[in-house]
């Protein structure tokens, strides 16, 4: 069936003409125009206009009802049980038309415009910036969907999840809910080596080692660094051959010598 689809060039022209309307109203106001949606005629059955506003309802909910936090978490497992095995999904622009279109106000509602406070207007400079009135632009369209708030979700849930199964069913999804939305967006979701699922679950694992994986073992400096050396030292090793337990090691071989090297103190 018919998926849709916004090209990058009308989503990135939308947005600017979005962001200008905001800067003339000095305030976030709605969209003047909607981007233009086309139809890529191929896969199978599935009604994107009717399913999709109905997945965005439920994690508007989620998000509603439980912050952030939850929303990036929860809400990766919620969309990708809810999305079928369809070409759209290797897509960049469905996750364009997903953004900009039926999923445009839940992005609004992840990040809100915040008034700058009276502190931060005494500290501003002679010249100020201007004001961020909309969610960064990456959040609709940009570097291959990467950054694309409901791709990001959906690859959370696909590369956290367990493919080789698992005895109880609620943990299929165990890699996928452990972390921050930093830890994911920094450390895995833009780094190459995390693209292989054995390597990312490894990465998850040691970072947070814990049951209920809500507890960092490393501090932002220290895993800030850990992923710039994992980046070099991955430069010289056939990571998709790695196993879970293969990567698990080669990631503590790669701590071993950058906290020896950094001489980090942990305060």
């Amino acid at each position: 069936m018919p998926y849709p689809f916004v090209s990058e060039d009308s989503a990135k022209g939308w947005f600017k003409k979005w962001q200008d309307a905001c800067v003339e109203a000095s305030s976030r106001v709605s969209p003047p125009e909607s981007p233009k949606v086309e139809k890529q005629p191929i896969g199978d059955e599935f009604d994107w206009e009717m399913e999709i506003p109905a997945i965005v309802d439920s994690l508007s909910a989620l998000l509603e009802k439980e912050g952030e936090k939850a929303f990036e978490s929860k809400g990766a497992v919620l969309l990708h049980k809810a999305l079928p095995d369809h070409e759209a999904l290797r897509d960049p622009e469905f996750w364009y038309w997903f953004a900009t279109v039926p999923g445009r106000t839940l992005v609004e509602s992840r990040y809100p415009f915040k008034e700058k406070t009276q502190v931060d207007l005494e500290l501003e400079d002679d010249e100020p910036k201007k004001p961020n009135y909309l969610p960064g632009r990456n959040n609709f369209v940009g570097q291959h969907a990467k950054e694309v708030l409901f791709f990001r979700l959906w690859i959370r849930a696909a590369m956290g999840r367990l493919v080789d199964g698992a005895d109880d069913a609620s943990k299929v999804y165990e890699y996928a809910r452990g972390g921050s939305v930093e830890f994911w967006r920094s450390h895995l979701l833009r780094v190459l080596y995390a693209q292989h699922r054995p390597f990312l679950q490894a990465f998850v694992d040691f970072q947070f080692p814990g049951p209920d994986r809500d507890k960092p073992r490393l501090t932002i400096p220290e895993i800030r660094q850990l992923a710039k050396d994992l980046a070099k030292a991955c430069a010289n090793v056939s990571v998709e051959l790695l196993d879970r337990n293969q990567s698990k090691a080669f990631i503590e071989r790669v701590w071993t010598r950058t906290s020896s090297a950094r001489a980090w103190v942990k305060g």
